[in-house]
């Protein structure tokens, strides 16, 4: 009876574990930036190609999500609107992960204007319009970046 209990419930947690093992690796793989304990599942963009794309073209983005440009050194990179459909927030982000700087409520009606950040930044992280001021988001806060 007791190996019988024991079976089981090694059963049971392998049941379990397996049930809920795809969940975990997905919120295990999702990049998450949090700032002032904001979170935002990440698209994390690298490439050059990648880059140029940035949101264009989307229909929206989600509510506590964002694009996370990552660039491999420090530079003072130039953001214009092509082909967007919604308004958004660039949060400009240095190597040391501190915020330098935010665009607010940039419009797609920006195009062809250029925004750029007044210092190098190793990350530039786009979100909706009026994200960093619904959340109290400002220059000098710290974001965490995981993995």
């Amino acid at each position: 009876m007791k190996y019988l209990l024991l079976a089981a419930t090694g059963f049971g947690i392998l049941i379990a574990v397996w049930l809920f093992s795809p969940w975990l690796l997905s919120r295990a793989k999702q990049p998450v930036a949090v700032i002032n304990g904001h979170e935002l599942g990440l698209q994390v963009v690298r490439t050059p190609e990648e880059q140029s794309v940035g949101l264009s073209g989307r229909e929206s983005l989600a509510e506590n999500a964002g694009m996370l440009f990552v660039y491999k050194k420090p530079f003072i990179p130039g953001f214009w609107m092509p082909d967007m459909r919604f308004s958004i927030d660039i949060i400009w982000i240095d190597k040391n992960r501190k915020i330098v700087g935010i665009e607010d409520n940039v419009a797609p009606q920006t195009y062809p204007d250029i925004f750029q950040p007044s210092l190098p930044v190793l990350y530039v992280l786009e979100v909706n319009a009026n994200w960093a001021k619904n959340h109290n988001i400002s220059i000098g806060d710290e974001v965490m970046l995981t993995p």
